[in-house]
């Protein structure tokens, strides 16, 4: 669609009126995460991310599946492999598909 620059005008003119485009423009320009913590969090080990996202500790999720929280800390190692029957466990617990756990 094509406005002729007038009408444009008039309706950016209108728009700067309203509390939302001024929210917009006084918005902070500044990234929510940094980088570096943004992937970080994107390669973590997915059981420690999972977790952490609903703020339980090793212990609760330990609870949740029954099983010792050492284990729960050999599950959130880096490279850590799991046997179908513990993502099963995991994507219980979690609400979410067994494969986030391949």
């Amino acid at each position: 669609m094509v406005l002729p620059f007038s009408l444009f005008h008039e309706l950016i003119e209108r728009l700067e009126d309203e509390s939302d485009l001024r929210d917009i423009r006084e918005a902070s320009p500044e990234p929510l995460y940094d980088q570096s913590e943004a992937e970080q969090y994107i390669f973590m080990n997915p059981v420690k991310r999972e977790r952490l996202e609903r703020g339980w500790t090793q212990q609760e999720l330990a609870n949740r599946i029954g099983v010792k929280q050492s284990t729960v800390a050999k599950w959130e190692r880096e490279g850590a492999v799991y046997r179908k029957s513990t993502k099963q466990k995991l994507a219980k617990a979690f609400g979410i598909s067994e494969a986030s756990f391949s």
